[in-house]
């Protein structure tokens, strides 16, 4: 006799469990212990019935997730529990192996419990599970977050929840939306997808009858290790991140595994269950929180006055104990405190798997003049490739003193200001020398002296180098007005000079397995000699460091940002030149349209080796499409005026190219990320926001560089003038230009970096840095990448240990 298998439609309540929790508050680095909260079952949140096998299309906004809820408080003031809440966009992934058709569904929170709103229904995003006619119990393994709602698309495409077996991961970078309230209190809302919560039901009675009256009870119970962190003011610096340490080198970021098959029911009297860690190529020992807020549209770091309080939540790895915790504070611009956390005994504080854990600590004093040497605490075997490094671009220009500040001053502050807020990349621009050595050249910024030689600038950044833990990049770069030929050759033969006489630096050659112990307490020169204008130009090999081929002196690099036209004007051959299209009497002209950039260059190391570089350069930009007028040309009239009147008026079209600008900064920023996230990279990147605008009031600003090229015309005195285009470009309107784009780059990248796991930006070229705005902000900014993702070491480049999938091998940070 056949037997009818009855398929009866489901319901579910929902149960949230909240582990016991251990509280500690601390003052400063010490302070009292708190009683472990204790678990009791009016403390635990309940839901009603889920109902599951309706047929329904659920929308919502999936950034909003499960949130923290109420502390319960005992007798005594202590609080012992907290509440977990569901919201209304909150899903969950259940699974049934003994299901009829589906096995595994998606279930979306509804008909919350207005009066408690951790009681809540399940409906199912389409068919849901159903019942197993045939036996006379069920099993069901549910997850918190469902992995299609996770909110992080790179942290979802290495979840699962297979067969009842859940692969998680904690990332190391844990974004908080952080919000200053109009009371005056700090709130920082965490990614709670990152919180991992599940239930296990076993043996669930299958109802006899076609209807089920009572609700199947799943108690979800958080899986991560979490920590508390509260940060009581007033701060003495604006704070840019915060990261917690496992000091033993214990792994508490990257990929976990439950088996919830394993597991008995989860009930309010059995709420652990066991979690594995998954091997990475190397220790992951470090979390992250930025400690940016959007203050009315402009992304600022955390300022707490007296008596005003932050609250973290920092999920951690499920899989041991941890119980030698460190928090690293990193001051805005200035040093960093790391405060290990400890009782007022002096003992640790003890981290339990499943459980939250409960610490206060007043803000770490960090003076706003303290020097930023973040590199000293890296761990040595880190290669320098995964580094992301601020520098400046003509470094010393904030001692030029003439009245036009705004053309030819790149930088405002002093070497001293931008060393001691972590700038480690310097670059020096001068002509070669009429000696044989550097020496004595004089910097210049846009071709116009600054007062101070080659020799002292590398004389200052050498005394800050110098038996420290931290290294120093210098970038030589050639320009003069005398022209290029053998000028060229002769500043290389200048440099090598210079290395020669100066012996008692201690050098290093950058190259893809140099590491942060390797570079330490050393000068590491990046020379920019050649242009493409210098054709096949062999220079002799570098004498220390590398010599980087044709990134010159060019400020439109016409040809390498894509468009198909010579990368610079020659008047001999002025047809295949963009700015033939451009020079015009009045008329507006079609441009060429920009195709793909080549922004590879060759290079060259001290030892003849050769490598690669990804650098994205060209200086000059138009904030908007204008005709610019170069000059007028007069001709004599007869009657009736007999005088010299306008003929006609030279004029240079300039195209808006401040959004392609834009995009090529973002471009090569995104491929930095791309080619070196969980690899070596194929190339070394050094990405220049340094520039300037094209300004009607800037004459060189407007001028075409066309290469033996002038203007010819007749003035309104009937005499014949030339206006030379040989120097056109060497000035412009740096101000302006650097407040627009460090602005722009710096709101992008901390918008980018809310969803995204980070990777390294190796070099970042700025003008203005710690002016208002943006430039301010920039360099903490990229400084602190370095602790948003975990750094590859030269052991895993070298293959002794094996990767990980995605994103997830790296090395500590910290040593």
């Amino acid at each position: 006799m056949a037997i009818k298998r009855k398929e009866f439609i489901m319901k579910f309540k929902s149960y949230l469990n909240w582990s016991l929790f251990s509280a500690m508050m601390l003052a400063a680095m010490s302070g009292c212990t708190e009683e472990e909260f204790v678990q009791k079952d009016n403390n635990i949140p309940k839901g009603n019935g889920i109902v599951f096998g309706a047929n329904a299309s659920y929308a919502g906004d999936p950034q909003s997730r499960t949130e923290y809820g109420d502390y319960v408080t005992g007798d005594n003031g202590e609080k012992v529990s907290q509440a977990i809440n569901w919201v209304t966009d909150d899903h969950v992934d259940i699974y049934s192996p003994a299901s009829p058709t589906l096995q595994q569904v998606e279930y979306g929170i509804t008909n919350i419990n207005d009066a408690d709103n951790s009681h809540a229904y399940l409906l199912a995003l389409g068919d849901g599970l159903q019942w197993d006619g045939a036996s006379s119990t069920q099993d069901f393994y549910a997850i918190y977050p469902a992995i299609e709602s996770m909110s992080n698309t790179a942290v979802k495409n290495v979840v699962s929840f297979e067969n009842g077996v859940l692969k998680g991961y904690i990332p190391v970078n844990q974004q908080h939306t952080i919000t200053h309230n109009t009371d005056g209190t700090w709130t920082a809302k965490p990614n709670m997808d990152y919180l991992y919560m599940a239930a296990v039901l076993k043996d669930y009675p299958i109802p006899s009858g076609d209807t089920q009256d009572d609700g199947v009870s799943l108690h979800f119970v958080p899986l991560t290790t979490t920590l508390e962190l509260t940060i009581k003011g007033p701060t003495e610096a604006p704070i840019a991140s915060i990261n917690v340490f496992a000091n033993d080198g214990d792994n508490i970021a990257g990929y976990f595994s439950c088996d919830l098959t394993k597991a008995s029911t989860t009930t309010i009297d059995n709420s652990k269950l066991t979690c594995d860690y998954e091997s990475s190529a190397t220790v992951r020992n470090m979390i992250t929180i930025s400690g940016y807020y959007d203050d009315g549209g402009t992304q600022k770091p955390l300022e707490l006055k007296d008596g005003e309080s932050i609250t973290f939540n920092v999920f951690l790895l499920p899989h041991t104990d941890l119980d030698n915790i460190s928090v690293r504070v990193a001051g805005f611009n200035t040093a960093s405190k790391t405060m290990k956390l400890v009782d007022s005994k002096g003992s640790s504080v003890l981290l339990r798997p499943h459980q939250k854990t409960r610490v206060t600590v007043n803000a770490p004093k960090i003076s706003s003049g303290g020097v930023n040497n973040w590199i000293t605490g890296m761990n040595d075997n880190v290669l320098v490739s995964q580094l992301s490094i601020p520098g400046t671009a003509n470094s010393f220009s904030n001692k030029y003193t003439g009245s036009d500040a705004q053309n030819y001053k790149a930088q405002t502050i002093d070497f001293e200001q931008q060393w001691n807020s972590g700038i480690r990349c310097f670059e020096l621009r001068c002509p070669n020398s009429s000696t044989n050595s550097l020496e004595d050249v004089q910097l210049q910024c846009n071709r116009q002296d600054l007062g101070i030689t080659f020799g002292e600038a590398v004389d200052e950044i050498w005394k800050k180098v110098q038996n420290s833990g931290e290294f120093a990049m210098i970038m030589p770069a050639f320009e003069s007005n005398a022209g290029r030929g053998t000028n060229v050759s002769d500043f290389a033969d200048d440099l090598n000079q210079f290395f020669t006489d100066h012996l008692g630096y201690k050098y290093t050659t950058y190259s893809r397995d140099l590491t942060v112990g390797e570079a330490r307490g050393t000068l590491m020169f990046l020379a920019r000699i050649t242009s493409e204008e210098d054709g096949s130009l062999k220079l002799s090999n570098p004498g220390q460091g590398v010599f980087i081929d044709q990134w010159g002196s060019l400020k439109d690099n016409w040809n390498r940002r894509g468009y198909p036209v010579d990368n610079w004007a020659k008047n001999s051959s002025l047809s295949s030149s963009i700015e033939n299209s451009m020079l015009n009497r009045g008329t507006i002209p079609t441009l060429p349209t920009k195709g793909a950039v080549n922004y590879k260059h060759n290079t060259t190391r001290a030892d003849g080796t050769t490598g690669s570089a990804y650098i994205q350069d060209w200086a000059r930009v138009a904030k908007e499409s204008k005709n610019y007028s170069l000059y007028t040309s007069y001709t004599y009239e007869g009657r009736p005026t007999w005088d010299y009147v306008v003929d006609y008026t030279q004029c240079i079209y300039w195209q808006e190219s401040l959004t392609e600008k834009q995009n090529d900064i973002w471009n090569t920023f995104e491929l930095a990320i791309e080619d070196n996230n969980n690899k070596q990279g194929s190339t070394f990147y050094i990405n220049c926001l340094d520039g300037y605008y094209v300004d009607d009031a800037v004459e060189l600003s407007k001028k075409p560089y066309i290469e033996g090229g002038s203007g010819i015309y007749t003035d309104s005195n009937g005499d014949t003038q030339s206006l030379g285009y040989g120097n056109g470009g060497i000035a412009g309107n740096i101000e302006s230009f650097a407040t627009d784009i460090n602005n722009w780059f710096y709101n992008k990248i901390l918008n980018y970096g809310a969803e995204n796991i980070y990777g390294p930006m190796n070099i970042v070229i700025l003008d203005r840095v710690y002016e208002s705005g943006g430039g301010s902000y920039l360099p903490s900014v990229i400084i602190n990448n370095n602790y948003r993702f975990p750094l590859i070491t030269k052991d895993n480049a070298q293959g002794q240990t094996a990767s990980d999938a995605s994103y997830t091998s790296g090395g500590s940070v910290i040593k």
